[in-house]
Formats: structure tokens, C-alpha cells, sequence
């Protein structure tokens, strides 16, 4: 039997190694969703704050306007469901129904989340693995043309979006999300607004779209009787740099509408903070390693 050349050895294995380093990544991802859906369970456990700012750059990315700061905390519905209200506008504009009952002050609100569905974005069919150690797991998502025309708009925004996810190496959860929506399948979201003033619904259009990027941090908040089964993955950190229409007048965010000055914008920033509270107890954020 004749015995292959080196060289045509070489360029086999050569041939084989994406497709093993695809099925490490594929399989690091789904170790991660399962991650993602198990930490949701255990949101109920805890209170946060969210504190955000934003403001409209210019194409020398100077800030040529700043918008009022909002906060707003997580309160419970009478049907259990979450959502943030209003605490304080940085403007010192009252919040909205801040002293009324969680139905009411839901009317204008955002949830604690992301503007694109992250386990829909680790179960992507496109990434590769770019670095797995004791200390961390880096992996490299593209555009997933597969989902791209899907009907769901959560799935085909996902499936637009170019990304370098980081991962606990010891639970798999996703602690960094760096990313940039390169696809279109983020355009056109509509979603319903109560304006502050009139408390009538209105669609607008997302501008998280084509163009934009993000990155997400998480943080883990321990247990105060460090019993890991309680401990939760918040995201303490969200930064947004998405595309402005320049025409644009103003800008509805949390419930209120807000008047843009007649300079010509060209990005606008968006960054959040949160800090957690677990119920019943007295500590604050912790950032742990």
C-alpha cells in the first residue's frame, strides 16, 4: 500500500480542523444558554436600580447634545411579572405615577435586558473558538445567514449581529457580549410608547439597528449565605453607540418625549448601569471575579 505524502497529510488535518474547533464552539454555546435560562430563574431573588444616560455625537464624535438622565427601579406586577419604573429624571422632572401601584407605574417602562435576545444570539450556527483556557473561553459569532430571514424578529436579530462572547470558564455563563449589529435583520422593530404627557400609545421605531454596537457586561451577585444556588448574573454594564437620523426631532425614551436641539447628530450613546439587592438583605453590588 502506497503511504500518503506529508504534505497531503498536512492538508487534510489542515482541511479537518474547522469543522472540530465549529463543534467545540457550538457545543461551549449551548453550555452557555443553558447557563443563561438557568440564571433567569433566579431573578425573582433579587431587587436592582438602573441608572442611564444618553447623548447625541456628532461625526467627530463630539457630544453636540445631552438628554436628561433617567432612574428607574424593578417592581413586581400583581401578576408577578417584573418590570422598571421611574424614580428620578436627572432634570428633576417628576416621575411618572411614582407614587402609584406597580400596574400603574408599568404604563411607561422598559424591562432590565437587552435590545437583541442573548440566548438567541449564543445559539448561533456560525461561531468559532478563539481562545479556551482555565481563566477564560472566548468564541467569535458572525452573522447567521440561516436564521437571517426568519419571521421572528428576536431570531432574525440575533442572527445580524457579528459578536466576541466571553465566558465564565467555571459556569459557562456569558460575562462580556461585545458586539455590531451588521446585518438589516434588527430594522424596522416597532414597539408601542406611552408618552409621558398624554399617556396614549404611539409606535416608534427601535434604533438599535444596521450600524450599531454594544457591549454588555455581567456581573455575578453572591448569595449573602453564599449558597451559589441563589447567586445571580445581572448585566451591570450596557453601552450603546447606534445611528441617529440626522431630521431627527426628538426622542421618546421610558414613557416621556424630549426635544432635540437643531444641531446635526450623528450617533447616539447610550449607556446603563445597574446595582442589585438581594431581598432581605443589606449588601449592595458586588463584582466578583
Amino acid at each position: 500500500m502506497t503511504t500518503p505524502h506529508l504534505g497531503l497529510l498536512a492538508l487534510f488535518f489542515a482541511a479537518a480542523l474547522p469543522a472540530a474547533v465549529q463543534d467545540d464552539a457550538t457545543a461551549l454555546l449551548a453550555k452557555a444558554v443553558a447557563a443563561y435560562e438557568k440564571n433567569q430563574k433566579n431573578e425573582k431573588q433579587w431587587n436592582w436600580s438602573i441608572f442611564e444616560t444618553r447623548r447625541l455625537l456628532n461625526k467627530s464624535g463630539e457630544t453636540v447634545q445631552s438628554f436628561p438622565s433617567v432612574t428607574s427601579e424593578s417592581v413586581i406586577q400583581s401578576d408577578g411579572r417584573r418590570c422598571n419604573a421611574v424614580t428620578a429624571w436627572g432634570d428633576g422632572r417628576a416621575a411618572y405615577m411614582k407614587d402609584a401601584d406597580p400596574d400603574e407605574r408599568c404604563q411607561a417602562f422598559n424591562a432590565l435586558g437587552t435590545p437583541f435576545q442573548v440566548e438567541f444570539l449564543l445559539k448561533s450556527g456560525a461561531a468559532k473558538l478563539i481562545e479556551q483556557s482555565a481563566s477564560a473561553i472566548r468564541i467569535s459569532v458572525l452573522p447567521d445567514r440561516s436564521r437571517a430571514k426568519s419571521r421572528d424578529y428576536a431570531v432574525r436579530c440575533a442572527a445580524s449581529i457579528k459578536a466576541t462572547i466571553l465566558l465564565d470558564p467555571g459556569t459557562f455563563f456569558p460575562t462580556r457580549i461585545e458586539g455590531e449589529v451588521t446585518e438589516s435583520g434588527c430594522n424596522g422593530q416597532f414597539y408601542p410608547v406611552v408618552q409621558y404627557e398624554t399617556v396614549t400609545r404611539e409606535p416608534m421605531v427601535s434604533q438599535f439597528r444596521k450600524g450599531a454596537t454594544f457591549l454588555v457586561v455581567y456581573g455575578l451577585q453572591k448569595d449573602k449565605f453564599d449558597n451559589p444556588a441563589n447567586s445571580f448574573w445581572i448585566s451591570t454594564e450596557q453601552h450603546y453607540s447606534q445611528p441617529w437620523d440626522s431630521d431627527a426631532r426628538v426622542i421618546y425614551y421610558w414613557g416621556r418625549q424630549v426635544t432635540v436641539g437643531r444641531t446635526v447628530g450623528h450617533r447616539l450613546v447610550k449607556d446603563i448601569k445597574t446595582t442589585a439587592q438581594e431581598f432581605g438583605a443589606g449588601s449592595q453590588l458586588r463584582f466578583d471575579k
